[in-house]
């Protein structure tokens, strides 16, 4: 139902845009000059009738559903369906807004907020408003007609009436629904609350809490699928080292750039970081922000502010929701939170869980890379309910055949070498590879050499274990490498006879998938994460031991068809294993946060 008192040329655009786009629905249009109505029917309208105000035609019209037209409107493609589903589904429901201001196509705007998840419920608003509302027959048939006044005033005052007989009135979230030239003017407030005063506090106490209301959460969940996520990476514990974590979340970013519903990711990054760390950080829609100092003030605003790491540290949730509609940190894995010898002391160790068990109680969101960590997280009874936890897997397709690659200076001449790769921390059980390597040298592989690969680590480092492996083998000794850049690790990767992984605990275990892509197999022991990638394995270590870790070993470094199999069954479980896949897990995962209210720390 429209109503024209003035030039119909106006209209004759929106008649024309509703026949289209909602075939079935009938266009009323009313008017007080029959001649004025005329060109809307030769447009289209369904039939036209003779009223002084929009009022008297609606009430004209009960007892059906009545969409009401305060202004032109570009309309999409099936318009009302959604609406009237909802007015239909709870007879409570006595209007049904839309949303307006978001883009400039109705149709594309529309396409993307019905495409894109996730589906959200009606928002609750204060009363009726906007340039079309669907208004109830249940809630006419409670509250009577509407009122003469204003088109808007008589809108707004039927929502408030209903209210008091404790109807509801929403906004349909899925749907955009625009003025074509102004927007809909507002109704009169004094006039409003003057006849109904109870609406005057309410609206005072959502104007002071304008981004927690159910609208403004539609509206930010609406702005992010139609313009995509503005997402703030705080990258502030990268150091110069390439570690797996570092690896991560450069590859993480520019999945999330690369797609199109991620307006933009700006990384706060340290003052410190490898060139080519810096050099993958860029891109139309990657704003490195380097030497922080981990101070994300002025980096926004953002959609969502993401720590792609352990929350193990204290981290100021306040200043990050004055940047970010939404906060979340990764868990990577509970390897520190568990084992106290990775701290300068016990009290150390304390501060760290407890640091660990606040972070995660107070953000809005907590993001694990494997079930197995998921599952950790719920054994050890952290702070996070479950609908706060989300499982979003690494990728392994960084690394391809032709990675660029050098030898280190310290292997020249080296023959066939098993590599490790790894920090010594303890529960990589480096020194559990060099008893293995001993272990293959007395069975007469002397040929084949070690190379360990990774920094030392103050606290739980394994090395005087290794130096006291080495003394009582009968190897060569070992080569050890404290960091190498990308290029020679990717080296080692691809002319390693094996990788030797006798890791215990890991948050997902990127190493195997990386040697294979560049064709070398890897031998583990079957625990966590890992477990179900060895059980796709022909060959698998049982148990820790440096014999049963040579005897995997011994397999595959005989037998190249072994070996070969090896590469492939890795490659084959990694095929679902991409970063496009992370990306696009954690922007449901964004989506779905900005679409419910943010956690607030009392």
């Amino acid at each position: 139902m429209l109503f024209c008192d003035g030039d119909p040329g106006a209209w004759r655009p929106t008649v024309a845009a509703l026949r289209r786009a909602a075939p079935d629905v009938a266009v009323l249009v009313a008017g007080p000059d029959p001649d004025a109505l005329a060109p809307l029917l030769a447009a289209g309208a369904s039939s036209a009738t003779t009223a002084t105000s929009l009022a008297a035609a609606v009430n004209q019209a009960w007892p059906s559903h009545v969409i009401a037209l305060v202004t032109p409107v570009d309309v999409p493609d099936d318009p009302f369906t959604p609406a009237l589903a909802i007015v239909d589904a709870d007879r409570r429901v006595a209007t049904v807004g839309f949303l307006s201001g978001l883009g400039d196509d109705a149709e594309s705007v529309t396409r993307r907020l019905r495409d894109l998840g996730p589906d959200q419920e009606p928002a609750p608003v204060p009363f009726a408003t906007g340039p079309v509302v669907v208004l109830s027959r249940h809630a006419f048939s409670a509250v009577g007609p509407l009122v003469e006044a204003s088109p808007s005033e008589a809108i707004a005052d039927f929502s408030l009436r209903a209210r008091r007989r404790g109807f509801l009135d929403v906004v349909d979230p899925s749907t955009r629904i625009g003025g074509a030239d102004e927007p809909a003017p507002e109704p009169d407030r004094q006039w409003l609350t003057d006849r109904h005063p109870f609406v005057a506090a309410l609206l005072d106490d959502e104007a002071h809490g304008a981004d927690e209301t159910p609208l403004a959460i539609v509206r930010v969940t609406a702005r992010a699928k139609v313009d995509g996520l503005r997402i703030l990476v705080d990258g502030s514990w990268l150091g110069s080292w390439e570690m797996g974590t570092q690896v991560q979340a450069v590859a993480m970013v520019q999945a999330l750039a690369r797609r199109t519903d991620v307006e933009r990711v700006t990384m706060a990054l340290p003052a410190v970081l490898p060139t080519s760390a810096r050099d993958l950080l860029t891109g139309p829609k990657v704003d490195a922000r380097a030497d922080t100092g981990g101070n994300l003030a002025g980096l926004g605003p953002a959609d969502i502010v993401h720590r792609p790491f352990q929350p193990d540290w204290p981290l100021d949730i306040g200043s990050w929701r004055k940047e970010a509609a939404r906060t979340v940190v990764s868990i990577l894995d509970l390897i520190a939170y568990t084992v106290g010898s990775y701290h300068p002391s016990g009290e150390h160790w304390v501060a760290h869980r407890r640091t660990m068990r606040h972070t995660a109680g107070a953000v809005d969101g907590v993001v694990v890379i494997s079930e197995d960590v998921a599952v950790q997280v719920r054994r050890e009874r952290l702070p996070v309910e479950p609908d706060r936890l989300f499982v979003a897997g690494l990728g392994t397709d960084h690394l391809q055949w032709d990675a660029p690659r050098s030898a280190p200076a310290a292997v020249a001449g080296m023959g066939r070498f098993i590599l490790v790769l790894g920090a010594d921390y303890a529960h990589k059980n480096r020194d559990l590879a060099v008893r293995a390597h001993a272990e293959l040298h007395r069975r007469g592989l002397a040929d084949v050499g070690l190379v360990l690969v990774g920094p030392s680590v103050l606290h739980g480092s394994s090395q005087v274990t290794e130096v006291v492996a080495a003394g009582t083998g009968t190897g060569t000794g070992a080569v050890r490498l404290p960091s190498v850049p990308a290029s020679e690790r990717n080296w080692l990767l691809r002319h390693a006879a094996l990788v030797l992984y006798p890791t215990s605990a890991e948050g997902f275990g990127l190493v195997p998938y990386e040697a294979a892509r560049l064709g070398t197999p890897t031998v583990l022991v079957p625990v966590g994460p890992l477990v179900d990638l060895a059980a796709a394995l022909p060959v698998a270590a049982a148990t820790w031991s440096p014999e049963a870790l040579a005897d995997a070993a011994e397999a595959l470094l005989w037998d190249q068809t072994l070996a070969a199999a090896q590469v492939q069954a890795t490659l084959a479980l990694a095929g679902d294993l991409t970063w496009d896949a992370t990306a696009a897990r954690l922007v449901d995962v964004y989506r779905a946060l900005l679409a419910r209210p943010a956690v607030r720390s009392p």
